[in-house]
């Protein structure tokens, strides 16, 4: 301890009185560590943060798999149906996302997020209400009668915290439901935004989605202890197969897939967050490369001090804790830089902050993060410390001692020429990546989405529950024509889920006297319920046929408009107007082909074109409505100021029902720009991070080619001495510059080779191995090093070699 302690106050005393070093080496990490921290407190609030239920870890989210061996969420029919074949799913609980229109005495009407539940759900997650108590099975059967748990911030910011609240009714839906519980602080559902929860009330027959070919419930289980994952998929495929032999009609496709709860909701960014450390720790080996060039070129200024302690009895193994010692102490200083750093950082971060990315928003400096910023100022004070420690080490005591150094020159010229191109060759890496990333989202640009979204208002709007039958298209219509009514409106049109904004339900259809090669069980596509008008509204082309229009009502023939994909599908080479298709779900009718509408991206311009039938949504079957009209969207074409418009629609909806509020107003502009905002967080990211690492990829060129210029001062001297021009000792030293640059892209090349697995999660509509990023790249990582080299290069140009000579 006691050596430690004078190794502590040495070292300290040496960084203080190389203040200008010690001040570049620590502002070079800091930068590096800063970036790890603030990657890392994101990595740890999305990935590795616990999910606020009891052991998430056996927590498994159950989805129907379906022939073509995709996944989908369940329908009514099969999931009661698989809690009762399989003891592992016996207490599954079911679970949909839902809204509900909250509305109190003198407080306007407010569209709440919720979830409507089984009585499983609640107990599956683990979690215990704060008061009260969650649903019970006699209240989660049809008729049971309306009752509701409330979240905890919602209790407290609408109920004022009163624990009175609890045995009382509130009005949802215009509608009083009984709260029976209040859950506790930091709960918001399975989806983390989620304010009351009501009870599904499942049947077989009647009600909602109660058609075997309606899927829309998500099903949770808790694995027992003891068993694994693959154990449950292996009993569920087992009680599958027998089915099927039952039953040599049915599906053989047909069973369940079971996924983690971390996989389900951080599955499609684990990859892009992954992928974002790993850039920020080729960033901070560049700054360790950096630091260790300066602990090079300070080693070989102080190869005489290190030779009189050996002189004096000191071991190299005293010498080498020494100097990490001090190596350590300066990764202190930067780690604890590095924090301010990544608190800037991570605030612009949260900025960007993608709504694809769950949990981000909860990210911050707390003490895990501070745990891995000191951990990786250990490490890194090791990394960079221990080959300059060794090299000093190692040194000649006798050519030391009498000032001849040329030896342990070379050796630290060596060692620092790998360095330089080790970060030429990471900084060559990361901006092949980042040019992939620009690539790509620049091909983003040019994708068709199907629709014209400039001038386009979005907004939500749901019908009152005390509404049933033909008033709900009704209501639907009478919103739809006044709003049509507001001066500077060109267009409006209703539908379930406008482009980019949610899903619709997925469904087999058949079509008569045709069967599609490519899917003999039948196509699955998009069940789109829209309003007249929808495809003049977005300005979606028509490519045959005809759009919806007001003749398209409940008493007149079913129709249908398909997407060109389906009907390229369906009908090759054929004209599908006229043609019939019909939805596999209970009480659908067979409806008339009138229209052929171009493909339209429904989720932005990197997700594939799903085949897509649209419907009148004044034809939307009984056994469906409910599912599809609990509230749609209002797509509005206008050219008037936003707020002006948002203040008349509300105006509008408020003369048909003043408890109905209009809610999720928004531009499509707007969600174009949203659906893309995870490719541009990751670009901006990796951008940013490519920049500094070539900066310090540059500076580090920099500075080995100053230092090989002082320490060939004298050759060349002589070269000037013996005719050598000036333009000649400048290309001497462009020439050795290019070298590094030369290598390290080359090996930076291989190395995006090597790692073009990973590149694919930054490339959209581009190969990863794209020939004009690769030879790019290069050419401007070669170029960065030759203006890196200039500097020196200049300064050997005015070498007097009288000067240089006069010490021979």
């Amino acid at each position: 301890m006691k050596r430690l302690l004078q190794d502590l106050r040495y070292g300290v005393r040496s960084l203080v009185r190389s203040w200008r070093f010690t001040l570049a080496a620590s502002l070079t990490l800091a930068l590096g560590i800063g970036a790890n921290a603030a990657i890392f407190s994101v990595i740890e609030s999305v990935l590795l943060k616990p999910w606020p239920f009891r052991d998430p870890a056996r927590l498994i989210l159950a989805y129907q798999r379906q022939s073509n061996g995709a996944s989908n969420v369940f329908s009514t029919q099969d999931l009661l149906d698989w809690k009762q074949q399989s003891k592992l799913l016996a207490k599954m609980g079911a679970h949909v996302s839902w809204e509900f229109n909250l509305s109190s005495a003198g407080a306007p009407p407010e569209r709440i997020a919720g979830g409507r539940v089984s009585a499983d759900l609640l107990p599956v997650l683990g979690v215990e209400p704060m008061l009260g108590r969650v649903f019970s099975a006699q209240e989660d059967i049809v008729g049971a009668g309306n009752f509701v748990v409330l979240s905890n911030v919602l209790w407290k910011d609408r109920y004022g915290a009163n624990a009175g609240i609890v045995g009382s009714a509130i009005q949802l839906d215009g509608v009083p439901y009984t709260v029976v519980g209040i859950m506790p602080a930091g709960f918001l559902g399975v989806d983390g935004q989620e304010l009351l929860w009501t009870p599904l009330q499942l049947q077989r027959n009647g009600g909602v989605g109660a058609s075997s070919t309606v899927h829309w419930l998500g099903g949770y289980l808790r694995l027992s202890d003891g068993m694994s994952l693959k154990q449950a998929r292996a009993e569920l495929d087992g009680i599958a197969a027998r089915l099927h032999r039952e039953d040599a009609t049915g599906d053989a496709g047909f069973g369940v897939d079971l996924q983690t709860l971390s996989d389900a909701y951080t599955g499609n960014v684990r990859p892009a967050l992954l992928m974002l450390l790993g850039c920020v720790g080729f960033v901070l080996l560049i700054a360790c490369a950096n630091v260790a060039n300066l602990l090079l070129a300070r080693g070989a200024a102080r190869r005489r001090e290190m030779a009189i302690r050996t002189a004096l009895g000191a071991t190299p193994v005293r010498i080498v804790r020494q100097l990490l010692t001090e190596s350590v102490l300066l990764a202190g200083a930067a780690g604890a830089a590095g924090v301010a750093i990544a608190f800037i950082v991570l605030r612009g971060m949260l900025a960007l902050h993608p709504p694809q990315v769950p949990r981000m928003q909860q990210a911050g400096i707390d003490s895990g993060v501070l745990a891995y910023t000191l951990l990786i100022s250990l490490g890194v004070g090791i990394l960079f410390g221990l080959v300059p420690a060794l090299v000093s080490a190692r040194a000649s005591v006798n050519d030391s001692l009498r000032d001849k150094g040329t030896a342990a020159e070379r050796g630290f010229g060596a060692h620092r020429s790998v360095l330089v191109t080790a970060e030429t060759a990471l900084a060559c890496l990361l901006l092949i990546g980042t040019g992939l990333a620009l690539h790509s989202l620049w091909a983003l640009r040019s994708v068709e989405l199907g629709f014209v979204p400039q001038h386009v208002l979005v907004f939500r709007v749901a019908a009152p529950s005390s509404l049933a039958g033909e008033q709900v298209p009704e209501f639907y219509r009478q919103v739809s024509e006044r709003v049509r009514t507001i001066p500077g409106v060109q267009a409006a049109a209703i539908a379930r889920n406008l482009p980019l904004s949610g899903t619709d339900p997925s469904m087999p259809i058949v079509t008569e006297g045709k069967t599609p090669a490519a899917a003999a069980g039948g196509t699955v596509t998009r069940y789109r319920a829209v309003g007249d008008g929808y495809f003049r509204t977005l300005q979606i082309p028509i490519l045959q046929g005809r759009g919806f229009d007001e003749h398209d009502t409940a008493s007149a023939p079913p129709v249908a408009i398909v997407s060109q994909s389906l009907a390229r599908q369906y009908w090759p080479g054929e004209n599908p107007i006229g043609k019939q298709l019909k939805p596999k779900f209970s009480g659908s009718a067979w409806c008339a082909v009138v229209g052929v509408a171009a493909d339209v991206r429904h989720w932005g311009a990197d997700v594939d074109i799903e085949p897509t039938a649209y419907y009148p949504y004044t034809q939307v079957p009984a056994t469906i409505r409910p599912l599809l009209e609990a509230n749609m969207g209002v797509a509005v074409r206008s050219n008037l100021r936003q707020d002006d418009l948002v203040r008349a629609i509300q105006a509008q909806v408020a003369g048909i029902d003043k408890n109905v509020p209009v809610y999720q107003v928004k531009t499509m502009d707007s969600m174009v720009s949203d659906a893309a905002s995870l490719r541009r967080f990751d670009l901006s990211l990796l951008g940013a991070f490519s920049l500094l690492a070539l900066v310090l990829a540059a500076l580090g060129v920099y500075a080995v080619m100053a230092y090989s210029v002082t320490q060939r001062t004298r050759e060349i001297g002589i070269r000037i001495a013996l005719g050598a021009s000036a333009q000649d000792v400048q290309r001497l030293i462009l020439a050795q510059g290019a070298r590094f640059g030369l290598l390290g892209s080359v090996i930076g090349v291989v190395g995006a080779f090597a790692l073009r697995k990973v590149m694919v999660t930054v490339v959209y509509g581009i190969s990863a191995n794209d020939p004009v990023i690769l030879s790019l790249v290069p050419v401007v990582m070669v170029g960065v090093v030759l203006i890196a080299c200039y500097l020196p290069a200049r300064r050997a140009m005015q070498i007097d070699p009288i000067v240089a000579l006069r010490s021979e």
